[in-house]
């Protein structure tokens, strides 16, 4: 893309970014893409540009795609030939247990959203507080927890006063430290993390009502189920809109 060109695009890119968001907003979704941007003092429409410019074409148009922007005067896509693609060898996980108390349903709910949101298929999840999610009619509760954790999963810990109350939650959580590889505790406000006790306190945790543990999680997940990863405007709205839900049920329950 000749210079010319690429000031026109950053051009575009720029003012379809302020229609909807502030020049600090920007700044952070442009950082989501791997622009290197060094701190800024004063966030300006000249400082935001030369941002962009630092950006290469490649990036610049996933940037525009994901705005809508059309960008056929701005590159001419041909097929690319002789092009090999490695293949990763890492073996990915293919599904997740929920660990919860049934007190905590409705916030445990909102959380399974966030996570088919990031890319993990319904089907995928097992989560005893909805239907469809949970073990099927005739099952036997036990043995179904017994069979899951035999599979490749990852166990994710809904923590809170209610799930350590309850001999079920704290089975599981000896079942899944035993027969499982990869766990994740998720405190429920007010619950913390730091109210964690023995070898469970070493599990990698998030605060449910953490913004910056949303985008932890969402990138230790594309990793360990080999997802496909949302860009930033794709995933940020969706990210804010379940993180205000779970905030407006934490503050409830406190």
């Amino acid at each position: 893309m000749n210079p010319v060109t690429k000031h026109r695009l950053i051009q575009d890119i720029f003012f379809s970014l302020q229609t909807s968001h502030s020049m600090k907003e920007m700044v952070a979704i442009l950082g989501g893409y791997g622009i290197a941007n060094k701190t800024v003092n004063d966030y300006t429409q000249v400082e935001i540009k030369k941002i962009l410019a630092t950006a290469s074409d490649e990036i610049l148009l996933l940037i525009a795609d994901d705005l809508k922007i059309d960008t056929s005067n701005y590159v001419v896509r041909g097929k690319i030939k002789g092009k090999s693609v490695a293949k990763s060898t890492k073996k990915h996980l293919k599904k997740i247990f929920i660990s919860h108390s049934s007190k905590d349903a409705e916030v445990v709910t909102t959380f399974i959203y966030i996570l088919k949101a990031i890319g993990i298929p319904p089907e995928n999840i097992f989560c005893t507080s909805l239907p469809g999610y949970g073990t099927p009619l005739g099952s036997n509760f036990i043995d179904e927890i017994e069979t899951r954790l035999n599979e490749d999963v990852m166990v994710i810990f809904m923590l809170s006063d209610n799930f350590y109350d309850s001999p079920m939650c704290l089975i599981e959580m000896g079942a899944a430290w035993i027969k499982t590889k990869k766990q994740i505790s998720v405190a429920i406000t007010p619950f913390e993390l730091g109210k964690i006790k023995g070898v469970f306190k070493h599990f990698q945790g998030i605060e449910i009502d953490n913004e910056n543990h949303y985008d932890l999680l969402k990138e230790t997940l594309e990793v360990e189920f080999g997802l496909e990863s949302k860009r930033p405007l794709v995933w940020s709205p969706e990210r804010d809109m379940f993180l205000k839900m779970i905030k407006q049920l934490v503050k409830v329950d406190k």
